[in-house]
């Protein structure tokens, strides 16, 4: 027994990594697996807090399983999540009356997801922070929700997370091997969230921001422009089925105008941007401005008042705010509140402290009826961005500019609280910035407090377990039903709270 635990101290000391991203891995995968156990909906392909794309997600994949023909449609979602999903339907079998085994196989990714994290994080926080920061990434309530379901995100954390710990190796000169892993990198992100191909002049600008000057600049950029070739390069498989699809349905409507047929990843951008810059829009996703154009509300290409907007979108919507401009300013806060509830969302199955009554938004995440924590956090990532300038903090600068970046595209486009949610890589460090800067001026503290925060979080992992022993607990739900079935509609807003 002594020799054992000699052993083992030995490993722990010799590969502290290794022992990190163990333990994160697991304990994240336990938690998440305690929280699909004890929820009502472990079996649904949705959850009762998130219903998103995951009707499109399953019936893609499927039909990317069957290798089914299908008339060319506008490429209008990323495709890499489905044909993620569809490799788990070939691997586990196509679903057969419960989506659990999905479910627990993106579980897993996540788990991996933090795990991934925590090595880059160490970097920048040091061990005691990236531990706590990794035990919040775990206990998030919104992650418990997002990694046990059909969410991109899921998949997108991922990349981003890659994304951050590759450039941050890299302001000492970027490698070879690193400037394709980027480029391969970059491109599958963006196949998964088409908005993070427009991360790159971030990327370059945070490398010019904060580049060893020993480092000769030339080099480097015959680098850097490979990884941009690469991502690129990745794209265009992708891109030529685009640019044949979008050749038949042109075909198809000679006397319309012609849809543009070079599209890197998809074609949603213009007419997203129309339906989230009108006078209808809310801030969140509202199909409003189609819905008006008739087809039932469905996008229909041969429909020419919509066809318009698919082409001409980003012209509507600056039309309108300029000829707008007190109510495009509101729309604009409206945006950012909504993205900003993302922060509402606490910790553990109960989502302390905000509890789980509340709405969930069109095509977005559940959102606490209680949102009084958004605001000290906002404070908390204010603070963090603006010490993130100063010298001893400079690597937290790239973490600011990716939430500068998903700023920026959540306000030209809807705001959601999930958005918010798949930066949570880049998010965590810079909300724990201010406590770290206070603490290191009390040395007794720089230990104590992350060590002391972290314990706490395990409190979660005992709920869970309690929660995953009894029955799952019940939920109602109220909101816009179908004329026909008096079924909700899942894409309107739905009321949630717990039964007594």
């Amino acid at each position: 027994m002594r020799r054992l635990l000699l052993n083992t101290r030995q490993f722990c000391t010799r590969h502290p990594v290794a022992l990190g991203v163990s333990v994160t891995f697991l304990l994240s995968f336990l938690l998440r697996l305690l929280y699909l156990l004890g929820s009502p909906d472990r079996d649904w392909p949705f959850s009762i807090f998130f219903y998103g794309d995951t009707r499109f997600f399953h019936t893609y994949a499927l039909d990317w399983v069957r290798d089914r023909p299908a008339q060319a449609t506008l490429p209008y979602h990323p495709p890499l999540f489905p044909w993620f999903l569809g490799l788990l339907y070939q691997v586990l079998g196509e679903p057969q009356g419960s989506a659990f085994p999905y479910k627990l196989s993106l579980a897993v990714l996540n788990s991996a997801t933090v795990a991934l994290t925590w090595v880059w994080w160490r970097r920048v926080l040091g061990t005691g922070w990236s531990l706590l920061a990794a035990g919040l990434f775990s206990a998030s309530f919104g992650w418990l929700l997002l990694s046990t379901t059909y969410s991109n995100e899921v998949l997108y954390a991922l990349f981003l997370s890659a994304t951050c710990w590759l450039v941050l190796q890299s302001t000492r000169g970027l490698a070879w091997w690193a400037a394709v892993l980027l480029g391969i990198i970059m491109g599958l992100g963006s196949l998964t969230r088409a908005e993070h191909l427009y991360l790159w002049p971030f990327l370059l600008a945070y490398i010019a921001f904060d580049r060893d000057p020993q480092v000769p600049w030339k080099p480097q950029l015959v680098r850097w422009a490979l990884a941009v070739a690469i991502c690129l390069a990745v794209l265009v498989p992708w891109s030529l089925r685009n640019a044949r699809v979008l050749q038949e349905i042109n075909a198809r409507n000679p006397d319309l105008e012609p849809l543009p047929e070079l599209t890197l990843v998809t074609v949603y951008g213009p007419i997203n941007f129309a339906m989230a810059n009108n006078a209808r829009a809310t801030g969140g996703f509202t199909p409003d401005a189609v819905t008006q154009l008739g087809a039932n509300g469905n996008l229909d290409v041969a429909n020419p008042a919509q066809r318009h907007l698919l082409i001409h979108g980003y012209a509507e919507g600056l039309g309108w705010m300029s000829e707008h401009p007190g109510d495009a300013v509101n729309l604009l806060l409206s945006k950012l509140r909504r993205w900003l509830d993302g922060l509402s969302l606490g910790l553990g199955a109960s989502d302390f402290p905000s509890g789980l009554r509340g709405a969930r938004p069109p095509v977005d995440v559940f959102v606490p009826e209680s949102s009084w924590l958004s605001w000290p956090l906002t404070l908390l990532l204010l603070a963090g961005a603006a010490l993130s300038l100063r010298k001893p903090y400079r690597a937290f600068s790239l973490l600011t500019l990716v939430v500068l970046h998903r700023l920026l595209i959540t306000l030209a486009f809807f705001g959601y609280a999930r958005g918010l949610l798949a930066i949570f890589p880049a998010l965590l460090p810079l909300l724990l910035l201010p406590a770290k800067a206070l603490a290191s001026r009390r040395p007794s503290l720089t230990g104590r407090l992350p060590a002391l925060a972290t314990v706490a979080l395990l409190l979660f992992w005992l709920e869970a377990g309690a929660l995953a022993m009894r029955e799952p607990r019940a939920f109602s739900a109220s909101g816009t039903t179908d004329r026909t079935g008096g079924k909700l509609i899942q894409d309107d807003w739905v009321q949630i709270w717990p039964k007594t």
